[in-house]
């Protein structure tokens, strides 16, 4: 096994040394390849540059969830200290696993259906019936009952495709790097945890086709989401994910304590309980929340009383310039006047 499926389609050849030079400086650049995986890069590298972009995806929609947070998912450019974090299995590293395997599946399916990949395409299975799944964000091109017939058509993101290539590469990861069963059961879980949670949110696009804009045929197809309402969805599995803890009798995973909920497939689980993030602690992956800047509002997401550890913040008052007095001069043209501005900046001591 290469690490990923094995394509009946091939990548076309780089047709000269150049293209060859940078294929393979390209396929090295992924340092968190295995061996085997680089391999399949260089001769697959379009498959790896969408996985590579929608891993840079996840940390976008990490940094946007917890912006506001103790923890703002700011240490993807500091990989000791980011190794420190994920090997502690908290609710952060469920996020983060559960984050990425999903993005690696939305960019694959959707790459296959706008044709950027040609091991893969438009996802032609027909369901039987449309699920109650399918109609939770359905397009507002649909005009009419959602009980009324329609005909699937038009192109579907390959959701199957975008499965097996995150199933391929995310998990594979465990086969190489993770020793004990615990661990690598917890991480397997958020792993599909993220990508049941893509699943749970195709949307039903139609399109009408009738004269004089009736709706005579309706045509529909299967789309996903923009990837912030999968990020918004894991953020909301994150705050009430379930510490775990392994049954060796049985080979499973339980709720560690027995006042705590059952999971399901769709729920996120850690190992560890989170630090608070308040002090830099380099062996826990914390880099404290010293220097931060925060508002005044009273304990919400970005203020100074939650991020600053009731350590107090420092006031910073900055002179901007900006437009005003904004007058229409006939014809046509707008003039303002620059005025200067003075605002307060605070920040966690």
């Amino acid at each position: 096994s290469l690490g990923l499926p094995s394509f009946q389609k091939r990548s076309s050849s780089l047709q000269n040394s150049n293209q060859s030079f940078e294929q393979e400086k390209f396929c090295l650049s992924l340092t968190f390849l295995t061996l085997e995986q680089r391999s399949y890069c260089r001769t697959n590298p379009k498959i790896f540059s969408i996985i590579n972009h929608s891993l840079r995806m996840a940390i976008d929609e990490c940094q946007y969830q917890f912006r506001n947070q103790r923890w703002n998912c700011s240490l993807f450019n500091q990989p000791e200290i980011f190794r420190k974090l994920i090997q502690r299995k908290t609710p952060e590293t469920a996020f983060i696993y559960a984050l990425t395997s999903a993005a690696v599946m939305h960019s694959i399916a959707k790459a296959c259906s706008k044709g950027e990949l040609i091991e893969c395409g438009c996802d032609k299975s027909q369901p039987e019936l449309p699920t109650a799944i399918m109609f939770k964000h359905h397009s507002n091109t649909i005009t009419s009952s959602l009980n009324d017939g329609f005909e699937w058509g038009g192109c579907s993101d390959d959701l199957k495709f975008g499965r097996n290539i995150s199933i391929s590469f995310i998990d594979k990861q465990e086969t190489f790097i993770t020793r004990r069963q615990i661990v690598r059961m917890v991480n397997l879980h958020n792993n599909e945890a993220g990508r049941k949670i893509v699943e749970r949110n195709v949307q039903l696009t139609c399109k009408c086709h009738g004269v004089s804009g009736s709706c005579t045929l309706r045509v529909c197809w299967r789309t996903l989401p923009d990837f912030r309402l999968i990020g918004s969805e894991l953020r909301t599995k994150y705050s009430s994910a379930t510490q775990v803890r392994l049954n060796r009798h049985l080979n499973i995973l339980k709720p560690r304590k027995n006042t705590q909920k059952i999971f399901n497939t769709t729920d996120l689980i850690h190992i560890q309980m989170s630090p608070s993030f308040c002090e830099k602690n380099l062996q826990l992956g914390s880099l404290g929340t010293q220097g931060r800047q925060c508002n005044l509002t009273m304990n919400e997401p970005g203020s100074c009383s939650v991020l600053c550890c009731d350590r107090g913040y420092e006031t910073i008052v900055d002179t901007i310039e900006e437009e005003c007095d904004c007058q229409f001069h006939w014809c046509c043209e707008v003039r303002c006047q620059r005025c200067k501005k003075k605002i307060e900046k605070h920040f966690c001591k």
